[in-house]
């Protein structure tokens, strides 16, 4: 176990903006809910466990934010984080009534803001740091996803039951979806209802099905990225030279963000960035929220999800999601490895992309790292 403060935060959040591969929430609206807890007086501390901690009957849940960006930013409206805690109270009532205790948190995807949720309700889940509720070295996927059924956990046969969603006003609200897909029905219906925020919370797994299934070590994974980025701000040294000392990472391109093709449907963000390359070559990255297809001007695939495509801001070193990217923007274009449960043919988790890579134009296989 080990303590995180606010600087052990920070960087975790900048590690886990670039695994989230364009999706899984903003850097800057994570920072900014860290920073809004410090200036209200906040103990900015919790406790960082390894799986290997827990015992082997004791639960975790994944809890998260679920709505729009805009909603979770709205200044009229108070902080992003009692909607969460709701939910997490109604998932533990609802599992204590199945006989389980769920005593630990954990992430549902890397990503500027979810990574952070869950230690947002472990630091507003009591006044001393020493009650507090425990967060888990733990990530459900490794990199930022864009439905329920887009998950490790739903291949690797934990459906979202039972499943707490929390509001703002304090509602507390159990369910127990069949599967994936009514739980994602369920979840959106109900964001809706309260304004496009809501917090929720599923999952409840012992020690040995997240080993099994989920990425463990990922949140240290992330700390370690986070470094990196740090150490090139402070040094000046390349960025790439930094993230190959703690990660497995290939260069695409660094160039500028000549176009963005965007359209919202159904909740989500479709599109296409077109990248200028420094080598004047032109680059696109086809995504729904997160990126899910990297091509050359040839027209030929080069990599997609769930391998992880990254963007990094060249001018402030900051990792970008897909709501961050502006025409103009210089950037660099990172390709990492997704989590090896990702392509585990026993369970063909990676199988779930296909109807989201085929959306946006995929021709032909999946192409990995």
């Amino acid at each position: 176990m080990r303590k995180l403060h606010k600087q052990d935060i920070t960087e975790i959040l900048y590690g886990a903006t670039l695994l989230g591969a364009g999706g899984g929430g903003s850097l800057s609206q994570g920072l900014g809910m860290l920073e809004h807890l410090d200036q209200n007086g906040e103990n900015i501390e919790l406790d960082l466990l390894d799986l290997a901690e827990i015992g082997d009957n004791e639960y975790a849940a994944m809890v998260a934010g679920l709505g729009s960006p805009v909603a979770m930013l709205d200044p009229d409206m108070p902080m992003f984080g009692p909607d969460a805690v709701h939910a997490f109270r109604a998932f533990q009532k609802a599992f204590i009534s199945e006989g389980k205790d769920c005593k630990y948190l954990y992430s549902g995807e890397m990503g500027g803001f979810n990574t952070f949720v869950p230690m947002l309700v472990a630091i507003l889940s009591d006044q001393d740091p020493a009650k507090r509720i425990k967060f888990l070295d733990v990530d459900s996927n490794g990199r930022a996803v864009p439905e329920l059924n887009t998950t490790l956990n739903s291949y690797y046969d934990h459906p979202p039951t039972p499943m707490g969603l929390g509001s703002l006003n304090g509602d507390e609200i159990a369910v127990y979806p069949i599967n994936d897909k009514s739980g994602e029905q369920i979840a959106r219906q109900m964001c809706m209802l309260y304004k496009m925020r809501i917090g929720f919370a599923t999952w409840g797994m012992n020690k040995a099905e997240m080993q099994e299934a989920l990425d463990v070590g990922c949140v240290t994974k992330a700390q370690n990225i986070g470094k990196a980025f740090f150490a090139a701000k402070a040094n000046g040294t390349d960025l790439m030279d930094e993230l190959k000392k703690v990660m497995e990472v290939r260069e695409f391109c660094r160039g500028t963000i000549e176009k963005l093709d965007i359209k919202a449907e159904g909740g989500f963000d479709f599109g296409t960035t077109v990248v200028k390359g420094e080598d004047g070559h032109k680059y696109y990255i086809d995504f729904k929220n997160e990126n899910l297809i990297l091509r050359d001007e040839a027209g030929k695939t080069c990599l997609t999800a769930p391998e992880g495509i990254g963007l990094v801001d060249l001018d402030t070193l900051m990792p970008l999601t897909n709501a961050d990217t502006k025409e103009g923007l210089r950037i660099l274009v990172t390709m990492t490895p997704a989590h090896p449960n990702w392509w585990n043919e026993d369970h063909k988790a990676y199988t779930c992309w296909l109807p989201e890579l085929e959306r946006v134009g995929m021709k032909g296989a999946q192409v990995r790292y």
